[in-house]
């Protein structure tokens, strides 16, 4: 995403708290175990602010402001921005059964929604306004909108961990995978699931030492793996380390990391 489109979503998001006028009903659902959602919907239909209540999350009890984007037959997004991007966390869906809501949040799987129609009645509007207007002062929104690199960088590097932990014990030694994160720029740890690009060398020899011991052979003396993305989808040997070079568009890449291994 340019550093235009960037700004352009975000003044999406940004708005005069006093201009923003709700509808007069908003609708109340039931995420099951405690949990509730609140959406209540701009006058002109064009936002909505929304608020999950009873999740032990971040945006627990946060009032959002999200765009609500019209996908045609009746079915919606509500989109808003966290962590520097565009965020999918409401859908509607108009199906043979009738609509269909679903919730997602960062981390969790998605939530199945029913409408709860006393609850719908109710929810006060004005008063869900007025707590996004307090916590829009103390600045919440922003922060949970605002790209935090040294997080993504830190879940990265949790997710690359578990994929060599379970490689490691498939193929009874130690494999630790390396990426030189100074070299990746924001607009990819936003974009790319980076784990899914440079994790794919230990995956790969996880799915072949599960095979049986014969196939083990594959890792014998290997130690790191050393990540980094280039132009070229390149992979080479050099003493227990494998460097590795990805390119978000090149195809195949499991394949051709899967034949290397096999032959070296």
């Amino acid at each position: 995403m340019t550093r235009l489109s960037l700004l352009l979503a975000a003044s999406l998001f940004t708005l005069n708290a006093s201009a923003l006028e709700l509808a007069k009903y908003p609708q109340v659902f039931d995420a099951g175990k405690g949990i509730s959602v609140i959406v209540a919907p701009s006058s002109d239909g064009k936002q909505a602010l929304i608020q999950v209540s009873g999740i032990n999350h971040p945006l627990d009890e946060v009032v959002l402001l999200t765009a609500i984007k019209d996908r045609g037959n009746d079915d919606r997004d509500y989109t808003t921005t966290l962590d520097g991007s565009a965020y999918n966390m409401l859908i509607k869906r108009q199906g043979w059964g009738g609509e269909r809501y679903q919730l997602y949040l960062p981390s969790t799987d998605g939530f199945e929604l029913g409408f709860d129609e006393t609850k719908s009645k109710e929810t006060k509007p004005a008063n869900l306004l007025a707590l996004y207007e307090q916590q829009k002062k103390k600045g919440i929104q922003d922060k949970l909108s605002n790209f935090d690199r040294e997080k993504r960088v830190a879940d990265f590097t949790q997710q690359l961990q578990q994929i060599d932990q379970d490689a490691s014990k498939a193929c009874d030694t130690p494999l630790v995978t390396k990426v030189e994160w100074s070299a990746i720029d924001d607009d990819k740890l936003k974009r790319l699931s980076v784990p899914s690009f440079c994790g794919e060398v230990a995956s790969q020899l996880a799915s072949l030492c599960q095979n049986g011991d014969e196939q083990k052979a594959v890792a014998k003396g290997l130690k790191t793996v050393q990540c980094s993305f280039a132009q070229k989808l390149k992979l080479r040997e050099n003493d227990a380390t494998l460097s590795f070079t990805t390119h978000e568009k090149a195809p195949n890449q499991g394949d051709f990391i899967n034949a290397f291994l096999r032959n070296r």
